[in-house]
Order: structure tokens, then C-alpha cells, then sequence
């Protein structure tokens, strides 16, 4: 029956939303460095300028840009540009303020709303981990209605199979703390299925991939507290706090949870699946 309640409430669109991910992002911008400092490393793979005229200024968009970590490093790439970043988190744009390069101008708006709404046309869009927290077909629509004829997309984002089991645990206490939940989300539902399944969405909307990798990494922790700690400082896992009335109330079950799940050879471990690369507007 919760699950029944659970499906219900998904097909009514009860479900975390654009204002419970910005809450949280807010709540984690102080200490989204710890993701960036372990996961830059793989962003800077598609900071790149190999298929654009880099002999104009281009025109740059930083989509759901968070505290600006792609941003940061084009101005340090000293390439001619001009860059717009844009994210729906007051906060995690205040962690970008400190730039203050008069290339760079600095929107707070929902990112649909924002690409609905510009009259400007980009020669690059970055979109840096945020792909989830979108509807893919929307999003990758838009996309190519604000991109120049042969402009680019470079992207990074989870792929399914991300985080093993941290759903089925955010759902068995859910299903066990009933009352304590607000609403579901579904999150899982917009992660593509490997860089297979990223191209393939892209070709739907009219992009050619370019290049594109695949890649996992696995952190270890002594304690299952360190795991539920690590998801809420990097927004790994964003928006499941919103899910109960009382986050507080129910962590000490997550990690009860976590203990049963997560633990592997001595150490509580959690993966971080994802795929990166390039795609062209055909």
C-alpha cells in the first residue's frame, strides 16, 4: 500500500521539486568544496576549446553553474569570452560573487525558466552534475534552441548506478517511518544508462556526439555515519532531505540502514557512476 501512495503522489507531481533542490543546495554551499575538491578532476575533462572558432569571442553559458567551479576555471583558461552562469541557489552563486571578471555575468533564475526566457545564442553550454535535477527532453531541447549553429554542449553527469543502494535505503525507511514522509522524489528516473544511453538521449535531440566517457569512483569510510555525512555536505544525493517532515528525526535510522547495506570488507563504501564529454548540434 505505501508504495501504491508513493506511485500515486509521483503521478500527481507531489514530489520534491526545483525549490526543495534549491533549499538544499543552499544548505550545502558552504561545503560543496569537499565533492569538487575529490570530483573537479573529472570536470576539467570537458573544459576544452578543440571544437570551437576560438578566434571570436564566445559566448559562454555555465548552466546550473552551483558555486561557478566551471566558471573559475574558463577565467583562469584566459580564452575571449563572455560567460553567463546561471543556477536557481542563492547561495551557491554567493560562493561564485568573489569573481568579479566583467566577463562574467551572474543570474539567479530557475535554469528552465532561464533558457525560455534569453534572447542570447551561446556558442558553448556547460552543464556540470546537474542533469538529474532536469527533465532531459526539456532541458536538451532548450538546449539546442539557445545554441549558434555549430555550437556545443560539454557535459558531466551521474549515470544510473550511481550511488548503489542509497535509494533502496531512503526507501525502506520510508516505507518503515510512513508518517514522517512529506513527499517522494524520483530522481532516479533522469540518469541516463551509461554514456550509451547519454548519446542517446543527445541524438534525439539533434546532437552528435563528439567525445564521451565513462568513468566510477568509490570512496571508503570508517563509519556509516562518515557515508550519510559525506551525501549531505556534497549534495550527492540532493533533495532527500527534503523528503521528511523531520531529517533529524530520521537520520539515525539511515545509518541504521546504512550499516545493513553499505558495508563491504571492513569499510563502508559508496560509488559515484558518471559519464562526460562533448556533444555538437548535427
Amino acid at each position: 500500500m505505501f508504495f501504491i501512495k508513493i506511485g500515486y503522489k509521483i503521478l500527481k507531481k507531489d514530489v520534491i521539486d526545483s525549490e526543495d533542490y534549491r533549499k538544499e543546495y543552499n544548505s550545502v554551499s558552504k561545503t560543496y568544496d569537499l565533492w569538487l575538491n575529490e570530483m573537479g578532476r573529472f570536470t576539467d575533462e570537458i573544459i576544452n576549446f578543440d571544437y570551437v572558432n576560438k578566434d571570436k569571442k564566445l559566448k559562454i553559458l555555465d548552466f546550473a553553474c552551483g558555486t561557478g567551479y566551471i566558471t573559475k576555471k574558463l577565467l583562469e583558461k584566459n580564452i575571449y569570452c563572455e560567460i553567463t552562469s546561471v543556477d536557481y541557489s542563492e547561495e551557491m552563486l554567493n560562493q561564485l560573487k568573489s569573481v568579479t571578471d566583467d566577463g562574467v555575468n551572474i543570474v539567479h533564475s530557475d535554469g528552465i525558466e532561464f533558457l525560455k526566457s534569453t534572447d542570447e545564442k551561446y556558442d558553448i553550454i556547460y552543464f556540470g552534475w546537474a542533469l538529474s535535477y532536469f527533465k532531459y527532453d526539456e532541458v536538451f531541447r532548450l538546449f539546442k534552441e539557445v545554441l549558434r549553429e555549430d555550437g556545443i554542449v560539454c557535459i558531466i553527469t551521474n549515470v544510473k548506478g550511481t550511488l548503489y543502494k542509497i535509494e533502496d535505503i531512503f526507501l525502506n525507511v520510508m516505507s518503515k517511518n510512513q508518517r514522517e514522509v512529506k513527499k517522494p522524489m524520483d530522481i532516479s528516473f533522469n540518469l541516463p544508462r551509461g554514456k550509451d544511453g547519454l548519446i542517446k538521449w543527445f541524438n534525439k535531440y539533434g546532437f552528435k556526439e563528439i567525445e564521451v566517457k565513462e568513468d566510477e569512483v568509490v570512496f571508503y569510510f570508517e563509519t556509516p555515519e562518515e557515508v550519510l555525512q559525506w551525501i549531505n555536505k556534497t549534495g550527492a544525493a540532493a533533495g532527500t532531505a527534503q523528503i521528511f517532515k523531520n531529517y533529524n528525526k530520521i537520520k539515525d535510522k539511515l545509518i541504521d540502514e546504512i550499516k545493513k547495506e553499505k558495508y563491504n570488507n571492513g569499510k563502508y563504501e559508496i560509488n559515484h557512476r558518471f559519464a562526460y564529454g562533448i556533444f555538437k548540434i548535427k
